[in-house]
Parts: structure tokens; C-alpha cells; sequence
């Protein structure tokens, strides 16, 4: 097995300390220390897919608009 060094009380009251601060939770602090460990970046990856063609607001008129002129 491969041994690890274990952190000083004093470093891990700091990374506490920093989390408490920053208002992050401790999976989203795990999730990027993951990612950076993996891919060696802190951005968000492109997503997948097109972006949309209409947006939130548009796609809440259609409904409205379509019953405004269903008798027509």
C-alpha cells in the first residue's frame, strides 16, 4: 500500500476555513479538486449538443400565443 502524508491540524483548519468562506459545499470542493486531478483544468468542459434555438421566455409565449388565436 502506498502511504500518504497526513495534513497538519493547521492545514486542514485552513482548508475548512476557505470552504466556510467561500460558501462552497464540500462535494462541489471535491469535485473540482477530482477534475483538476484528471484533466488538469478548473473551466467548465463545452457541453454537448446545440444551445437552444429559443429561449425560457420565448418557449413560455408559445403556449399563450397559440391559445390567444386557437378560435382563428
Amino acid at each position: 500500500m502506498v502511504s500518504t502524508k497526513e495534513l497538519s491540524k493547521d492545514t486542514r483548519n485552513k482548508i475548512v476555513d476557505l470552504h466556510q468562506q467561500l460558501g462552497v459545499k464540500k462535494s462541489t470542493v471535491g469535485a473540482i479538486i477530482r477534475k483538476w486531478k484528471t484533466y488538469k483544468i478548473t473551466d467548465n468542459p463545452p457541453r454537448s449538443g446545440a444551445p437552444r434555438k429559443i429561449s425560457p421566455r420565448g418557449v413560455k409565449m408559445i403556449p399563450r400565443t397559440v391559445e390567444k388565436f386557437k378560435g382563428v
